[in-house]
């Protein structure tokens, strides 16, 4: 397992420290040490030696910048690798080679994304982000066509839910700027989702959870599509706790503490980075702006989550039952202020509210 890391970082290190190699001829290398790995693992079954083999992949562009490559043979090497995922997704039911593969992709183009990405870059950039995201949504698939899509345990659950949360995070970063961007991203994923839902039911596999799952990420996504054209910078964020709310919902479908746990503070984590964003003096129409519907998302995310803990209470465990009260509280009062900022901007049409203090337009 070692020399696959050893040999892919030699490689990079002589094409990219020491132009040693050409890069054209070290990724070609790189792809022939992929596809060898890759079927390596699948003939003596070992997912051990495909997650190191693939972890050393991902690594060694990492271990090896210098910050003046090209993002396009960066996020080309990642398909690659991504494409030998997939590729040994067909042949093995491989939950932790999935799973890294989804967070080395995704912190990765987070962490590119954050320091180096412009809007100049969007033409050769978004495209990636697209190919990245059905990878993750193949893989899904291929997963449960190996198997009950059951979303055994924490990794498949959050696979499922936790790549368009992803991938709907690094896109309002690219799209930001742009009108309707997000309303348009968010109508494309829910077709996407309702298309593989219809394809399910077809097959006969919608009573599965991976169909309804998808189901109901086409809802959520068509749901967001018009709040998205109203104000997106808020309900980003917001979003992820609909998601969690989904992690939740397999979680309890499947008795997995640790998939609830992660539903729940994925709630917690959108209502904080709402919190970190929010402004207040938000523009718009009431009730539909930025400000009300980003509290809103969170307050039914919770409301929902309320619900699914009450419906499961037997399958709680002593320390999750009181939880289902708290939740149900927690979502009337994100209801509550997010009805009365909206008040308090109507009441106070000249005054730009931050929760602090209110200057004077």
């Amino acid at each position: 397992m070692l020399a696959g890391f050893d040999l892919s970082l030699t490689i990079f290190a002589a094409a990219r420290l020491y132009d040693m190699v050409p890069l054209a001829a070290a990724f070609a290398a790189l792809v022939v040490l992929v596809a060898a790995s890759s079927v390596l693992a699948v003939v003596q079954r070992s997912q051990a030696l495909a997650l190191f083999a693939t972890s050393g992949g991902f690594l060694a562009p990492v271990l090896t910048a210098t910050g003046e490559g090209s993002h396009v043979a960066l996020f080309s090497y990642y398909a690659l690798l991504n494409a030998g995922i997939l590729a040994m997704a067909w042949f093995r039911s491989w939950r932790w080679l999935n799973w890294a593969g989804f967070v080395f992709t995704f912190v990765i183009g987070a962490a590119w994304g954050r320091e180096y990405y412009r809007p100049e870059l969007f033409a050769s950039t978004e495209p990636f982000l697209i190919l990245f995201f059905a990878f993750y949504l193949g893989v899904s698939l291929l997963f449960a066509r190996r198997q009950a899509p059951a979303l055994a345990g924490l990794v498949d659950g959050t696979l499922v839910f936790g790549t368009p949360a992803a991938a709907m995070g690094l896109q309002w970063a690219l799209v930001r700027d742009m009108p309707f961007a997000m309303a348009y991203s968010a109508l494309a994923a829910a077709l996407v989702y309702a298309a593989l839902a219809w394809w399910l039911r077809r097959r006969g596999a919608f009573g599965h959870l991976l169909g309804q799952s998808f189901a109901a990420l086409a809802l959520v996504f068509a749901t967001l599509a018009i709040p998205f054209a109203v104000d997106d910078q808020r309900l980003t964020g917001a979003a992820w706790a609909l998601e969690g709310a989904g992690v939740l919902w397999v979680g309890l479908r499947q008795r997995q503490v640790l998939a609830r746990a992660a539903g729940l503070a994925l709630q917690l984590v959108a209502a904080g980075a709402y919190v970190v964003d929010w402004q207040g003096g938000s523009s718009g129409l009431p009730f539909a702006n930025g400000d009300f519907l980003g509290a809103a998302l969170i307050a039914i995310a919770a409301g929902i989550t309320g619900w699914l803990l009450f419906r499961h209470r037997p399958a709680l465990s002593r320390f999750e039952r009181p939880q289902q009260l708290a939740w149900v509280w927690w979502g009337a009062a994100w209801w509550t202020a997010a009805g009365l900022q909206d008040v308090a901007r109507l009441t106070f049409p000249g005054e730009s509210w931050n929760g602090n203090h209110h200057e004077h337009a």
